[in-house]
């Protein structure tokens, strides 16, 4: 019988450590870089698109409870290929963003301790090597990990903007729009990275005790409560000024808590940011050890990877896999010298996708004029008029149809 392991309050905490993580540590200094004082506007707009995206991702999870996640649902609407090209759409998106999750966590400590990037690097690879190791020996220990990780999170925001709030000052808002309208589109692009986090769930579907009720509330409370951290934090990230420089670009938090309490609360906020950036990928490699279980079983990954462990029912090859791909991805942007905004546009490219097709399917699957239904239909809308801000980076997607379609005609021949 299948483990079922992860409850209301997990489920909270999984969704709120997939989704505010890494990117609330650094996306509230970048977008204010890209937009200035009107980002605050881009993250009121992803928040309201996230409210019927959510729901109508948390109904999918419902109704059709299966590692593929994503995946399943668009295979069920649009066919076995389609289906599977979201898996791998979601699947690349997730496994760059460890990357990202790892050295965003490594930046804080180096930058609190000065340390040299081949020591930032040892602490990206360490965070990975920890949430390897908890999804190693079940989704028990990943759901109550979570728990404890998305409550120091949620204390280490709150007492950031608390803090902040004396340091405010309104003339910081002032031009609004510094860089015209267009920077706001783009500051949208870079936030949906915060918000990818809803569909790492919907893989997790099938281990909650009660999905009926469970994985509804658990979405309404993580969606509110995630809302209104975000806003906050942009909100004294621009009341403050904490933007402009590489330092309080990627660790605006560190930089407030460090302006307000003093250098040994950057040094609190460091270690608080790995504990962080650790919940963050502990989550998702959890879900993509998931999907890609669902997508070797399907196919369209190397069986090798579908061999559950007898005793804990977990596919271990596959959080190796995953845990060397990230590792790989640590290693890349060292040797090539990129930084968050280079490989950023890679997985918000493909994550924009996972959602537009995955609510093309609610519309499809759910009954007209239904909630979910129409949930589905306005994320869509919604998600669709974003496109156009991602510009170039949007053959990114192109690319990664390409190397499925390769892998489909060659790579069964290598990789039986």
């Amino acid at each position: 019988m299948e483990n079922k392991s992860i409850g209301l309050f997990q489920g909270i905490a999984l969704y709120i450590a997939a989704i505010l993580g890494s990117g609330v540590l650094f996306l509230s200094g970048v977008t204010a870089s890209m937009a200035g004082p009107a980002s605050i506007v881009s993250w009121i707009i992803v928040i309201v698109i996230n409210f019927p995206l959510a729901y109508s991702f948390a109904n999918l999870a419902r109704k059709y409870p299966d590692a593929g996640g994503a995946a399943t649902f668009v295979r069920n609407s649009f066919g076995y290929h389609i289906g599977n090209i979201v898996g791998w759409f979601y699947f690349i998106t997730a496994a760059v963003g460890q990357t990202i999750v790892s050295l965003t966590g490594a930046f804080y400590v180096s930058q609190a301790f000065g340390f040299s990037h081949f020591e930032t690097n040892l602490i990206a690879v360490f965070i990975l090597a920890i949430a390897g190791i908890s999804n190693f020996y079940g989704m028990n220990v990943s759901g109550n990990i979570a728990l404890i990780l998305s409550t120091c999170l949620l204390v280490l925001l709150l007492l950031a903007v608390f803090l902040s709030l004396p340091s405010i000052q309104w003339q910081n808002f002032i031009p609004f729009v510094p860089n015209g309208w267009f920077s706001v589109g783009s500051a949208i692009t870079a936030i949906f990275w915060s918000f990818f986090g809803w569909e790492a769930i919907c893989s997790l579907a099938h281990q909650f005790k009660k999905p009926d009720k469970d994985i509804i509330k658990g979405t309404f409370v993580s969606v509110i409560v995630i809302g209104i951290l975000f806003l906050s934090l942009s909100f004294v990230t621009i009341g403050t000024a904490t933007y402009g420089s590489e330092e309080s670009n990627l660790s605006p938090i560190g930089v407030i808590m460090g302006d307000t309490v003093g250098i040994g609360a950057k040094v609190i906020t460091a270690v608080l940011a790995v504990i962080i950036c650790t919940g963050t990928a502990n989550a998702f490699v959890a879900s993509l050890t998931q999907l890609g279980y669902s997508l070797s079983r399907e196919g369209s990954f190397p069986k090798v990877f579908s061999k559950l462990h007898a005793t804990t029912g977990i596919p271990r090859r596959m959080v190796l896999f995953v845990i060397c791909f990230a590792v790989a991805g640590v290693l890349t942007t060292e040797i090539l010298s990129l930084t968050f905004n280079d490989i950023l546009f890679i997985p918000t490219s493909l994550g924009i996708l996972v959602y537009i097709l995955s609510m093309g399917a609610g519309i499809k699957l759910f009954k007209k004029k239904t909630l979910a239904w129409l949930a589905s239909l306005v994320s869509f809308i919604l998600c669709l008029l974003v496109l156009p801000f991602f510009q170039l980076y949007i053959l990114v997607p192109v690319i990664v149809v390409a190397l499925y379609v390769i892998y489909m005609f060659f790579g069964k021949i290598i990789f039986p």
